[in-house]
C-alpha cells in the first residue's frame, strides 16, 4: 500500500550551487574561438609596454571634477605611434593571476553570461548609447563577454581603449566624448576604422585580501558620434552596474568551486573504496590526474633538496612556501617580452607539493601544472592534502598489515614455544599424579603389604605429601599459561578493533552455550579452587528473543567476568542474567556472585592492566581490562555495582544500540505446565539439615518464570526440590523423606558433581548438576514429565497390560548419574542437544537454535556406517603426531594409560606415509581383520609437512581409497582464530590448544569413543 506522499509533489531538496533564474532568458550567443578581429596588424606582434610609472600623470592625468570628462594631455612634440597603445598594469602577474582564477572556465557559465548580457541592456538604457561592451582583460587579449551592437569578439589588447581602463580608480568613469578630439586616440584603429566617435568606460575592480584592487576588465559605452558627457547619475549607474558585474564573477567562481569541492569530494569517496580494496596508491594519484587533467602527478623523496619537474631545473625545496611554488621569474618575463603571444604549454609554472609517507619514508605528493591559467586555491590545497593523507593511509594500512601479519606469525610462534614445554610440564604432572593415585588407590584396596611390588610399596606412603608438590607445579603452571592466554587474547582484541564486525542473529540460548564451552575448557582441570555452580537466567519480551551481534566478540566481552567470578566464589554461586530493554535498545547482563567480594580500597583500580585485587590473586590481571576493551567494541561498557568483603560482587555489562529482532508473531510467555502434562503444577523446596537452600532458591526463579508456583508445605501434587548434602548420612536421610510416588529434583553443587558417580539410582530422584542454563533446566523438566509418566504407567497394571512397546530412554524408570569423566565438561551439552531435538519443532516452547549447539560444543559427530565399527573396539588406535620429543612422550604415557596402541610420527610426511600403510594393510586384511588407524593427535607446526598439509592429505587418501575417515584432533600451541577456521575446513574434528590434560582428552575422545577407559 503505497503511503500519501506519493500522490504529492517530490520534496524540495536543493543544491547549493543550482541554477535558479527569476525568469526565462536567451541563452548567450556563441563565444568565438579564435583573436578577430585585428585592427592593428602592425602592431599586432608587438608585446606591451610597462606601466609607465613616472609618466602616469602626463598619459593619464586627473580630472578636473569628480565627474566631468576625462582630461586631454598635452600632445608631445614627437611621438613614434600614431595612437597611443594600452600598457600592461603595475603589478600585472597578480591582476592576471586573479583574473584567471576568477573567470576560469567562465564560457561555460551560461547562467552568468546571461545575468551580463542583462545588464548590458540596462547599461545602453540608462545611457542611450549604441554600443554596449562587458569584457575582460586578459595578458594578451581583451575578451567581450556580453555586448550590445556589437558581436563577440577576442581582440588584442593594445589596439583596444577598454584597456585604458585599468588607470581609472574604483567608481570613476574614464570618460572620452570626442574621441576625435584626443589626440591619444583619434588615430586608434576602432576610431579610424571602426568609426567611434565616443566612449565611456568603467574598470572591473576586485579587492584582495590586503586591500589592493586589480583591474580585470572593463564596462563601456561607444557611439558612433561625438556625444555630450555622460551625467553624473549616468556614470554612477554605469559604476553601480560595474559593481555588480563583478559581484557575479565572484560568485560564480566561488559555487564553481563549490562543485569543484563537491566533485572532489565524490572522487575522495571512490578512491578510498578503490584503495581499500586494493591496498594501492594508484585509485589516488588517478584522481588527482582526472582533476588537473594535463598536470603532472608524481610521489618525489622528501630526503632530497630539489623537486624533480618536466622542461625546468630542479625546484629546491626551499622556494616552496606553504605547500606552493610558482615560477615566478618566468611568468614575469613572459609577461614583460612575450604579452602578445599565446601562452606556452611546455613548461611548469606551479607546483604544489604536500608531505605524506610511502614505503621510501617522507615523501612529497606533487602536482605540477603548466597551465598559466590553472591558479592553485584552499580547496585544491585541501584536496592534494586529503590526497596525501590517503596515500599514506594506504601505506599505513599495507605497513600495518605487515606489522600483523609479523605480529601473527610472532605471537603463533612464541605461543606455540611457550605452551609446547608447559604442556610437557602440565601433561607429566597429571600423569604422575593419575600414577600416585593409581598406587594409592591400590594399596588401600590390598591391606596385605607383601603383595605389592617393592617400587609400589615405598610409593604409596608418600602419594599424598608428593601430591602437594605436584598441585604446586601445576598452580604455576596454569599462571604461566594465564600469562600466555590473556597475551594471546589482548592480540585478539587487537586484530577485532580494526576487522569489520561479523554481526548475525542470535539468542540468548547461542549465548549461553557459547559460554558454558568456554568455562567449561577453563576449569575443566583446575584443581586451586572449588568449582562455583553456575546459574543462567534470562527475561527478554514475548515478541522480541533475538539481537543482532558479532557472537565472538560478545563471548570475549563476558567470559573475563565470569573466570573472574568463578574464581573468587569457590564452592558458591554465580548468577548471569541477562535482560532485553528494548525500549532504550540496551543488552544488559549482570554477573553476580556470593564469593569472596573486593575491598573498598581496590574497586577503582581493578579495571587497570595488571592490577589485581589481592596479593595473591592469580592470573595476569588483565580479565576485567579486556572485557571491557572487547565491550567496547560493541558499544558497551563494564561497571562494578557493588561488591562487600565475604558478600560477593555485582558487574553489570550494558550493550547500547543493540539492534534486536522482533518476531513475525507475537509469542506469548510458555507455560511448561501445560506443555508437559504430567509436570505438577506446584512445587515445594525442602530445606536440609542445615536449613538452606541455596541452590534451589536460584532454580525456583525458573520455575516461577515459567508457570509453578511455590508451595510451602509438600503435596501429593507438588514438585519437590533439595540441595545436596555434604554429609552423605544427612543426603540419604533428606532423600528418604521424598514419598515414593512423587519425584524430587536434587541440584548438586558443582564442587561436589564428581560424587554423581557414587550415588546408587533413584527411581524418584533426580539429579541435575551445572552449569543451570536455560535450556538445561527445561530439558531437565521434559524427563521429569517422563519419570511421571512412567511412574503412573508403572502404578497401573491395566495401562501396561496394553502397552506392550519398548520403554524408551526417558520412560526407564531409572536415572543414571551422569559420568564426571566423560560429562564433566560437557553436560550441558547433551541437554542442549536433546531440547533441540525434541522442543525445536514446538514453536510454543522456547528451545535454543541450531546455532547455540553448536557454539557450545561440537555437535555430535555423524558417523558412517563402516566407522561404527570402531565405536565398538575397547579402544581406538591413535597415531601420534609432534615433533617434540617430550609432548611424544607424554602422549605414549597417555595411550598406555588408556589401553590404547599407538604409532609415532616426527612430522606431517612421516605421519601421511604411517597412515597410509596401515589403513592398506586393515584394507587388505578384510573388515575385522588388521587394525587400522582410528584416532589422530595432530600437531600443526612441524618440520617438513605442517599439521594442516598432512590432515588435508589424510582426508584426500580417505577420499580416494573409500577407508572410513578418522578422528583427527588437532592439538597445538597455536591459538589463533584463522588455525581454528582452517582446521575445521580441512576436517580436523577437534582442536585443542596445549596444554591439554588426560581429563580434556578423555572428554574428548569418549565423545567419538564411548568405550574409552581413564586413567
Amino acid at each position: 500500500m503505497g503511503s500519501d506522499n506519493d500522490e504529492l509533489m517530490p520534496f524540495f531538496f536543493p543544491k547549493a550551487d543550482a541554477t535558479v533564474l527569476s525568469s526565462p532568458r536567451e541563452a548567450p550567443p556563441i563565444q568565438p574561438k579564435t583573436v578577430w578581429p585585428i585592427l592593428d596588424k602592425k602592431n599586432s606582434d608587438k608585446p606591451l609596454g610597462p606601466w609607465p610609472s613616472d609618466m602616469e600623470k602626463f598619459f593619464y592625468p586627473p580630472k578636473s571634477e569628480p565627474f566631468a570628462a576625462s582630461s586631454i594631455p598635452e600632445q608631445p612634440s614627437c611621438t613614434s605611434e600614431p595612437y597611443m597603445r594600452a600598457f600592461l598594469a603595475q603589478n600585472e602577474r597578480l591582476r592576471s593571476s586573479m583574473l584567471w582564477y576568477y573567470t576560469r572556465n567562465i564560457f561555460n557559465e551560461t547562467e552568468v553570461l546571461a545575468g551580463l548580457q542583462e545588464k548590458a541592456f540596462l547599461a545602453q538604457e540608462s545611457t542611450d548609447w549604441e554600443y554596449v561592451v562587458i569584457g575582460i582583460l586578459d595578458v594578451n587579449y581583451y575578451i567581450r563577454l556580453a555586448t550590445v551592437g556589437l558581436p563577440l569578439a577576442i581582440m588584442p589588447r593594445g589596439e583596444t581603449i577598454c584597456a585604458h581602463a585599468v588607470s581609472e580608480p574604483h567608481g570613476s568613469v574614464f570618460l572620452l566624448p570626442s574621441l576625435l578630439e584626443d589626440w591619444r586616440f583619434r588615430e586608434s584603429p576602432h576610431v579610424e576604422t571602426g568609426g567611434l566617435r565616443a566612449y565611456a568606460g568603467v574598470p572591473l575592480r576586485l579587492q584582495n585580501e590586503s586591500g589592493d584592487t586589480f583591474c580585470i576588465g572593463s564596462l563601456c559605452v561607444c557611439s558612433n558620434t561625438s556625444r555630450q558627457p555622460l551625467t553624473r547619475l549616468q556614470q554612477q549607474t554605469l559604476a553601480r552596474l560595474a559593481d555588480w558585474v563583478v559581484s557575479d564573477i565572484v560568485q560564480c567562481a566561488r559555487a564553481r568551486r563549490q562543485r569543484d569541492r563537491r566533485h572532489m569530494v565524490e572522487l575522495i569517496a571512490a578512491a578510498q573504496l578503490d584503495a581499500k580494496d586494493s591496498m594501492s596508491q594508484e585509485p589516488v594519484l588517478n584522481i588527482l590526474q582526472a582533476t588537473y587533467g594535463d598536470a603532472a602527478i608524481s610521489l618525489q623523496s622528501a630526503g632530497a633538496t630539489h623537486i624533480q619537474v618536466e622542461g625546468r631545473d630542479p625546484i629546491p625545496l626551499a622556494e616552496i612556501k606553504n605547500g606552493l611554488w610558482e615560477d615566478v621569474g618566468y611568468l614575469d618575463d613572459f609577461i614583460a617580452k612575450s604579452n602578445q603571444q599565446e601562452f606556452p604549454s611546455t613548461r611548469v609554472v606551479r607546483v604544489m607539493a604536500v608531505l605524506c609517507e610511502t614505503a621510501s619514508g617522507p615523501t612529497l605528493l606533487v602536482v605540477a601544472s603548466k597551465d598559466f591559467r590553472l591558479v592553485f586555491d584552499d580547496i585544491d590545497s585541501w584536496f592534494i592534502q586529503t590526497c596525501a593523507n590517503m596515500v599514506s593511509r594506504v601505506w599505513h594500512k599495507h605497513l600495518l598489515a605487515e606489522v600483523m601479519r609479523a605480529k601473527e606469525r610472532f605471537l603463533r610462534g612464541i605461543s606455540h614455544q611457550l605452551r609446547t614445554p608447559i604442556h610437557g610440564i602440565l601433561g607429566s604432572v597429571d600423569l604422575l599424579a593419575e600414577e600416585l593415585m593409581s598406587v594409592r588407590k591400590l594399596r588401600e584396596s590390598e591391606p596385605e603389604q607383601a603383595l605389592l611390588p617393592p617400587t609400589a610399596s615405598m610409593v604409596a606412603p608418600a602419594a599424598s605429601g608428593h601430591m602437594v608438590y605436584l598441585d604446586a607445579i601445576k598452580s604455576a603452571g596454569r599462571d604461566l599459561m594465564s600469562i600466555v592466554n590473556s597475551m594471546v587474547t589482548l592480540n585478539r582484541w587487537a586484530d577485532a578493533a580494526v576487522m569489520d564486525r561479523e554481526h548475525t542473529v542470535r539468542t540468548c540460548y547461542d549465548l549461553q552455550a557459547a559460554l558454558v564451552a568456554e568455562i567449561d575448557k577453563a576449569t575443566l582441570e583446575e584443581t586451586r579452587y572449588k568449582p562455583a555452580t553456575i546459574f543462567f537466567n534470562q527475561s527478554h519480551p514475548p515478541d522480541c528473543d533475538s539481537l543482532r551481534t558479532d557472537l565472538g566478540l560478545l563471548r570475549e566481552s563476558l567470559l573475563p567476568l565470569i573466570i573472574n567470578a568463578i574464581q573468587n566464589t569457590p564452592a558458591g554461586i554465580v548468577m548471569i542474567s541477562m535482560s532485553f530493554r528494548v525500549d532504550s535498545r540496551e543488552f544488559v547482563i549482570d554477573i553476580e556472585d556470593t564469593g569472596c567480594g573486593i575491598h573498598p580500597d581496590d574497586q577503582e583500580r581493578i579495571f587497570e592492566p595488571y592490577e589485581k585485587s589481592g596479593e595473591y590473586s592469580t592470573g595476569a590481571g588483565l580479565g576485567l581490562t579486556l572485557a571491557s576493551k572487547f565491550a567496547k567494541l560493541l558499544c558497551g561498557s563494564v561497571a562494578l555495582i557493588k561488591s562487600a568483603v565475604n558478600h560477593g560482587s555485582h558487574f553489570r555489562v550494558v550493550f547500547q544500540e543493540v539492534d534486536f529482532v522482533h518476531s513475525s508473531t507475537s509469542r506469548q510467555p510458555i507455560l511448561l505446565t501445560g506443555r508437559l502434562s504430567s509436570v505438577p503444577s506446584s512445587f515445594h523446596v525442602m530445606s536440609n539439615s542445615k536449613g538452606t537452600t541455596d541452590l534451589c532458591d536460584f532454580f525456583s526463579r525458573y520455575l516461577v518464570d515459567y508457570g509453578l508456583e511455590e508451595s510451602t508445605a509438600a503435596s501429593k501434587d507438588s514438585l519437590i526440590l533439595l540441595d545436596y548434602e555434604d554429609d552423605w548420612e544427612q543426603h540419604r536421610l533428606l532423600v528418604s523423606r521424598v514419598p515414593p510416588d512423587q519425584v524430587a529434583i536434587c541440584l548438586m553443587p558443582a564442587s561436589k558433581a564428581d560424587t554423581l558417580q557414587n550415588i546408587t539410582p533413584s527411581s524418584n530422584v533426580m539429579y541435575l548438576k551445572g552449569p543451570f542454563c536455560s535450556s538445561t533446566m527445561a530439558k531437565t523438566l521434559q524427563d521429569l514429565d517422563g519419570r511421571l509418566v512412567n511412574m503412573q504407567l508403572s502404578s497401573s497394571p491395566q495401562l501396561l497390560k496394553g502397552d506392550t512397546s519398548p520403554s524408551s530412554p526417558m520412560e526407564s524408570g531409572t536415572l543414571t548419574p551422569l559420568d564426571s569423566d566423560t560429562e564433566a565438561a560437557s553436560s550441558s551439552t547433551t541437554n542442549i542437544d536433546f531440547i533441540a531435538l525434541e522442543l525445536a519443532d514446538d514453536p510454543g516452547v522456547d528451545s535454543p537454535s541450531a546455532c547455540a549447539v553448536k557454539a557450545a560444543v561440537p555437535a555430535q559427530v555423524s558417523l558412517s556406517s563402516s566407522l561404527q565399527a570402531a565405536l565398538s573396539l575397547f579402544n581406538p588406535t591413535a597415531l601420534l603426531v609432534d615433533d617434540n620429543v617430550v609432548n611424544q612422550r607424554i602422549m605414549q604415557m597417555y595411550c598406555k594409560k588408556r589401553k590404547m596402541s599407538y604409532h609415532c610420527a616426527a612430522d606431517g610426511a612421516q605421519a601421511v606415509d604411517i597412515f597410509s600403510r596401515q589403513q592398506a594393510l586393515m584394507a587388505a586384511a578384510g573388515p575385522g581383520e588388521g587394525q587400522g588407524i582410528q584416532l589422530i593427535f595432530m600437531d600443526l607446526q612441524m618440520p617438513v609437512c605442517d599439521g594442516f598439509d598432512a590432515t588435508r592429505r589424510i582426508r584426500e587418501l580417505e577420499r580416494e581409497h573409500g577407508w572410513p575417515e578418522s578422528i583427527i584432533f588437532i592439538v597445538t600451541g597455536q591459538d589463533s582464530q584463522s588455525d581454528k577456521k582452517t582446521a575445521e575446513m580441512i576436517g580436523a574434528n577437534e582442536y585443542f590448544v596445549k596444554p591439554v590434560g588426560p581429563k580434556v582428552l578423555d572428554v574428548g575422545v569418549k565423545r567419538y569413543f564411548p568405550s574409552l577407559q581413564s586413567g
